[in-house]
């Protein structure tokens, strides 16, 4: 159950000939098997649970590809058609949503968050004349008011225009605090105090993807700049989400590594 399916590309028969995979002789339960741990894997989101099972059914469940074009191609059929996606290839954008990275908790593209100044006077949703409001009206008002998040937080809430990146010195996680144009005095204060910190902080512990190297052996360097891009770089941590440290949990025990078969195609085929 713990072994790792190969993905490269098929021109050698597999290494046990005992077993097989598809039409039979034990894939049906291989699949089961693989199945079973990628649904109980907390890791995998919807997009990288499709694409987890449509490998791991292509390579246990069908018969062995002559190339990696068949290969490729099984694998896009497995996933099925979505016309929602029909100018798009599903499979590169799986793939790229697998590609091992740190994301940041607030640091998407178009992400602009309220301002962490701090606050000078008492929120207001809006001006409003208490005796042109009824006694439940003005009581339900005064309550949003003081539940407001400016208010508990004591925070300027205006929409963010300078934001000030900080990373964490022991895993070098970062997220950004932002400020609006009145605190810019303050994030200029700020981005002083996290200089240094931010210096000697490490290159981010990942936190998204890797899940294929974690169920599939395969040239994941070269499968990933393939479906990406080809500067990309991984990380000093390794490919695997299984290899990279979490701090306060234990490594994930290494599990068994079977290669079932061996090739060199080419990936410009797939």
């Amino acid at each position: 159950m713990g072994a790792a399916l190969h993905l490269a590309h098929v021109e050698q028969a597999a290494t046990d000939p005992k077993r097989k995979r598809g039409g039979g002789g034990g894939g049906g339960r291989d699949f089961a098997e693989y199945a079973n741990r990628i649904y109980q894997d907390q890791r995998a989101d919807a997009k990288s649970r499709q694409l987890l099972l449509a490998l791991a059914y292509v390579v246990t469940m069908q018969s062995e590809p002559a190339s990696a074009k068949e290969f490729w191609r099984s694998v896009r059929t497995a996933l099925g058609r979505d016309e929602r996606y029909r100018f798009t290839d599903p499979l590169r954008e799986l793939i790229e949503h697998d590609r091992p990275r740190y994301v940041a908790p607030n640091g998407r593209a178009g992400d602009y968050e309220p301002c962490i100044g701090p606050r000078l006077r008492p929120f207001k949703e809006r001006p409003y004349k208490a005796e042109q409001m009824s006694l439940p009206a003005r009581v339900a008002q005064q309550k949003r008011d003081a539940e407001d998040f400016r208010n508990t937080e004591n925070i300027c809430g205006a929409p963010g225009k300078h934001r000030v990146l900080e990373k964490q010195p022991g895993t070098g996680w970062y997220h950004w605090h932002w400020f609006c144009a009145r605190h810019s005095d303050h994030a200029r204060r700020v981005a002083e105090q996290v200089k240094a910190q931010n210096e000697a902080a490490p290159d981010p512990i990942p936190n998204a993807g890797g899940l294929m190297p974690c169920y599939f052996d395969a040239d994941w360097v070269r499968l990933y700049r393939h479906y990406t891009w080809d500067s990309w770089e991984p990380p000093v941590y390794g490919v695997r989400a299984d290899d990279w440290p979490v701090p306060g949990k234990e490594p994930v025990p290494q599990r068994a590594r079977l290669r079932l078969i061996a090739g060199n195609g080419d990936l410009e085929d797939a």
